[in-house]
């Protein structure tokens, strides 16, 4: 059965196994911004008034801000909170102001400084502090991160959010019993969350509890249908049960451009191994090799499949393409199947 005969109907996305990433363009759509809205063609002037009270003068320099934000201007709207944070150093919108505008220009250490130094104002700012930690993770550092998400979870226990970052950072450092606590309640309060789901099936996974991974897994592709990482996950779960099959079955309904990537070329290729399926194996991998020429991976595991599957001449003609295209180890390959 040659790969088009395998009747696969498509999911969508891509990707293939874990689970979360720091969704800083999210951040930055979310970031708390407290400019007034000035009507359209309005000027705004780049100096905070004189003789205003302390409250016309803040909000003036957000205004003007956000003028020069609408039209892309983010040297003047950062001159304008700059004046403005010198002035008045313990409004925390104005340091929240500048360090949007920081964070667009991809300043993120002065972002951040900016948000600590709200933070030190206004300590108990729960969608605050998750915002700090999302910046810090930004900047590579776990363990303020999750001391910021850690503190955003105490302040409002109701937004699955916090807990479901926290435990991606204690995941990273190595905490996976917190890890798995946070994405638990994270899931408790959203029971729509695919991405705690997921995560789960993949402790799980990790800690050879399979039924649970399943059952995770399972749950994360109810929830989104649609997203391979999930089936891929799932196909994992059924294939440590020895549940070919049903792996197979999963991984086959792929489209093309999730399915034809090597970690899930290999996972398929391993199920149908437990079937003995050697045959649809190798074609597998040759239709792969065929629809991504530029692969050498993909060329040299062609071979190998089509060698176990015993077409010794069409494997030799992939594992000389992939010798071509750079695989180091084509060539020894190649030698071994001419003798």
């Amino acid at each position: 059965m040659n790969r088009n005969a395998m009747n696969r109907r498509g999911g969508a996305g891509v990707g293939v196994l874990v689970v979360v990433v720091v969704a800083v363009l999210a951040l930055i759509a979310a970031l708390v911004w407290a400019v007034g809205s000035t009507p359209a063609g309005a000027e705004a002037e780049a100096v905070v008034p004189a003789g205003v009270d302390e409250a016309r003068s803040i909000e003036a320099a957000l205004e003007a801000a956000g003028v020069y934000l609408e039209r892309d201007e983010l040297g003047k709207a950062e001159a304008v909170l700059t004046s403005a944070v010198g002035e008045f150093a313990e409004d925390v919108p104005l340091r929240l102001s500048l360090a949007e505008v920081l964070l667009r220009q991809e300043r993120i250490e002065e972002a951040y400084g900016q948000y600590e130094a709200a933070l030190a104002i206004e300590p108990n700012a729960a969608a605050v502090q998750f915002q700090a930690g999302t910046i810090a993770a930004m900047l590579d550092r776990a363990e303020r991160a999750a001391e910021h998400y850690s503190m955003a979870r105490s302040l409002d226990a109701t937004v699955a959010q916090y807990p479901l970052y926290l435990a991606v950072v204690q995941q990273e450092l190595g905490l996976i019993g917190d890890a798995k606590e946070n994405f638990l309640y994270a899931l408790h309060l959203d029971g729509t969350d695919a991405t705690a789901a997921a995560a789960l099936a993949q402790i799980a996974l990790d800690e050879n509890d399979r039924e649970l991974a399943l059952s995770y897994a399972r749950r994360a592709r109810e929830i989104e249908p649609g997203q391979a990482a999930f089936v891929v996950l799932e196909a994992r779960a059924l294939r440590r049960m020895a549940r070919a099959e049903e792996a197979i079955g999963l991984l086959l309904a792929l489209p093309d451009e999730a399915l034809y990537q090597v970690g899930v070329l290999t996972l398929a290729s391993e199920c149908l191994g437990l079937l003995r399926n050697f045959d649809d194996a190798a074609g597998l991998w040759a239709d792969a090799a065929d629809a991504d020429t530029g692969s050498a991976e993909k060329a040299f595991q062609a071979a190998l499949a089509l060698e176990r599957a015993g077409d010794v001449e069409k494997a030799k003609r992939y594992a000389s393409r992939a010798g071509m295209l750079g695989h180091a180890q084509a060539g020894g390959v190649v030698e071994r199947m001419e003798k």
